[in-house]
Order: C-alpha cells, then structure tokens, then sequence
C-alpha cells in the first residue's frame, strides 16, 4: 500500500512539474523575442492575408519566436476578423499579445498621401478627391465603381446580383495612399475597411431583420444624407422603414439630390417630377443603389 501511495505521488507530481514545463514554455514562447531591442521595424501585412502568412512574415522579422504558438494564440483572442492589413510599426521588445493588439486595432504605419473621405461623400466625389491628389485616373476610377465583380475574389459579399456599384462600400475614413498604388488597391483598401466595420453582430441583425446586405445599405445611405445627429438616424430609419412597410413612397429629397451631378441648394417642385429610379417620390421603395458612402452609425442605425 505504501508503495503504491509512493509511486502516486511521484506520478502525481510528474504530471504537475510537466504541465508547469508546458505553460512556462508557452509563456517563454509568447513572450518578446527580444525585450532589450526597442528598434523599429516596418513590416507590412497584404490584403487577404491568413493567420499562417501574418505568422510567416513575423517570424521572417525575427518578431516571435514560435510560429505554431503564435497562431494559436492569435485564434483564441477572436481577433482575426478586425485584422487590417497595411504597414505597421512593430518591434522585437514586444509580445505575442501586444503584437495582436496592434495588428486588430488597425494602428498603422502612415508614410502615404493623406486623404480623408468625409461621411456620405458620393463615389464621384471620393474618385474627384483622389483624382485631385494625383492618385490616379478618374475614367479608372469610374470603371472600377461600376464593376464590383472586379473585387469578387477578395470580397465574396459583393458577389451579389443586386449589387451593380461600389456606391455605398467604400467607407468613409481617413486614409493613407502610396504614391504607387494601383486604382484597384485604393479601393480596395476602402472596401477592407467597410468589411470590418460591417461586424459580425450586425450580419447577424441583418439576417435576422431578414434584410439583404444591399438594402441595409442603401437606406444607410439615405439616413447619412438625411440626418445631423447621431440621436436623429435610429428615428429617421424606422420612418423611412415604416413607409416601405404601408407601400408609401419614402419621399426623400436626398434622393433626389443624387440625380444631379452637383448638390443643388434646396430641391424645387418641378425636381419632383423628375423621372429617375432615384426620385423617391413618385418611385415606391429604395432607390436601385446607395446614394452616398455611410458611416458607421448610420448602418446600426
């Protein structure tokens, strides 16, 4: 009996010294691969990236020391899908941890042309902005707004019938271009950024609402152009709701704003007569795309 109490204790005991092996190794592992080096390091993570490439090329930094380790823990803080790619400024002193943060809270290397796209800014005029920053060529542009099918591969939830333009995706932020960059690239940056705003609490809302991606959207954008505060846009997209609900035209002047290539000052009488898609106010439901680019807060709302 006494052997048996002996040999369990000495079992007992090599399975907690080898469990402590195990999490000290862990901790070494996630732990900076160099906390007295301090010194910069510009590292750039492409658009589509996996966990297994961001791995890669931190490793390749000398950044972590466990590649394997790193994934893991990366999967485990739920992170990934507020990743964004771009440059970002890392060092060997910091953590697994500290490393992941980072990389999800978008914290990037700004070294580009700065260009800030206000909210519910139209594609035309995002493409004028760019265009007048030397960012590239506007008939580009313009091809690109209006083939969402060239953005399938990276953005499956374009891949939609409905969906004929970009009108509506490309978020309204504040941005940083390469001189380089491709029309494609920047839009694509633009769309990214849409993406992970667009969360996974809100699909879940929408699919729920048994609404489409497109039509969220598009009153989205209406509720942009229509509200001043923030407390305004829940009060006004149940209005406009409610008027689709009884077959009432949603009766929108900013709607009617979209049809013509520069905002007028007020919309007269004779606009509403205007026969357009676009004109609310003779056409029942939503408009056939988004009229301008929402911000966040007009999407929840």
């Amino acid at each position: 009996m006494k052997l048996n109490k002996k040999k369990g204790i000495i079992l007992a005991s090599s399975v907690i010294l080898l469990i402590l092996i195990g999490v000290f190794f862990v901790i070494y592992e996630t732990g900076p691969y160099d906390k007295n080096n301090g010194q910069d390091i510009v590292v750039d993570i492409p658009m589509g990236s996996t966990i297994s490439n961001i791995a890669d090329i931190l490793k390749e930094n000398n950044l972590i020391k466990n590649k394997f380790i790193f994934e893991i823990n990366f999967k485990l803080r739920n992170n990934y899908s507020n990743l964004k790619s771009g440059k970002y400024l890392l060092n060997q002193s910091l953590s697994n941890s500290d490393i992941i943060n980072k990389l999800a809270s978008g914290e990037m290397y700004q070294d580009g042309i700065k260009i800030t796209i206000p909210e519910g800014s139209t594609s035309n005029e995002i493409i004028a902005l760019l265009v007048k920053n030397e960012l590239g060529k506007k008939e580009d542009f313009e091809k690109l707004v209006s083939n969402p099918s060239e953005f399938y591969s990276d953005f499956e939830f374009l891949d939609q019938k409905d969906i004929k333009s970009l009108e509506g995706f490309l978020y309204p932020s504040t941005y940083y271009f390469k001189e380089d960059e491709s029309e494609k690239e920047i839009l694509s940056h633009m769309i990214e950024v849409f993406n992970s705003k667009y969360s996974e609490t809100l699909r879940k809302k929408q699919k729920e609402e048994k609404k489409s991606l497109y039509d969220v959207i598009k009153l989205a954008s209406i509720v942009e152009k229509e509200a001043v505060l923030d407390e305004d846009r829940p009060i006004i997209a149940n209005v406009f709701y409610n008027r689709i609900d009884i077959g009432m035209p949603l009766q929108s002047d900013a709607t009617i704003q979209y049809i013509f290539k520069e905002r007028k000052k007020s919309i007269t009488y004779d606009d509403l007569k205007i026969k357009s898609p676009y004109n609310s106010y003779i056409n029942k439901g939503l408009p056939p795309t988004p009229i301008a680019n929402p911000g966040i807060k007009s999407i929840e709302a």
